[in-house]
């Protein structure tokens, strides 16, 4: 009895630890005085637009779009930053390249700058394997990283690789969550326009604040998993009853 509380005190200690880890090196989603001029280079005039809350809903979604559109044209090119090297909006505008995990960053930087609430979207594909879980832990499954923006009529996904948001026909935001719970032909009737990206025609699962399994696109590069913590406590949410 003894071993077995000291084991479960072991263990609960353990977990506080590497939850304290967790904190203090979680991805850091503050807006930076570098991040400031990356986004006014590239919304250029849009950069004095009011805040989100300032804006009625069409505002809103012309705007995200005008932020949308100015991230794919800054950063055209589809290649890699190697791992363990810096990926802010500054990175990518030198670099002109970077992947959707990347674009999706610099995007989410520019909307919290203007006032909205964002959140950072990992998405992987089931078709394969059937299973939330064994999707996650899969290496190479096929994978996709998006933004989902707060609007005044509620959550919109934002792509980072096209010029593609979940609007539906009724010009109404559809949020990641309802969209994963879509079936095909649902998404097919449902959206204004269909994206081309193929992971979203499939069976897929996604998982809030996640921006890496292997931990090596922020510092400190440790092979624990690149998370910000407020955004991925809330999945917690879709698992409660």
């Amino acid at each position: 009895m003894r071993l077995l509380k000291m084991i479960a005190l072991g263990g609960g200690i353990t977990a506080v630890v590497f939850s304290g880890y967790l904190w203090f090196t979680q991805v850091d989603n503050a807006v930076t005085p570098a991040d400031e001029r990356a986004i006014a280079e590239a919304l250029g005039s849009s950069f004095d637009t009011p805040n989100a809350d300032d804006m009625y809903f069409e505002d809103q979604v012309a705007f995200i779009r005008r932020v949308q559109d100015a991230v794919l044209g800054e950063v055209p090119v589809n290649a890699g930053i190697p791992h363990g090297q810096p990926r802010e909006p500054d990175d990518l505008l030198a670099r002109g390249m970077g992947l959707c995990f990347d674009r999706s960053r610099f995007i989410e930087k520019a909307l919290r700058h203007h006032g909205f609430e964002t959140r950072h979207i990992a998405i992987y594909s089931t078709e394969e394997t059937g299973s939330a879980l064994v999707s996650l832990l899969t290496p190479q499954i096929s994978s996709h990283a998006v933004t989902e923006v707060k609007t005044s009529r509620g959550w919109l996904v934002v792509d980072s690789n096209e010029r593609w948001l979940s609007l539906d026909k009724g010009y109404q935001p559809v949020s990641i969550e309802q969209l994963s719970e879509m079936e095909r032909k649902e998404r097919q009737a449902q959206l204004l326009h269909q994206p081309d990206i193929a992971i979203y025609a499939d069976e897929f699962t996604f998982v809030y604040g996640l921006y890496s399994r292997h931990g090596m696109f922020y510092p400190p590069y440790d092979r624990v998993p690149d998370i910000h913590v407020p955004e991925f406590a809330m999945n917690l949410a879709r698992l409660l009853p």
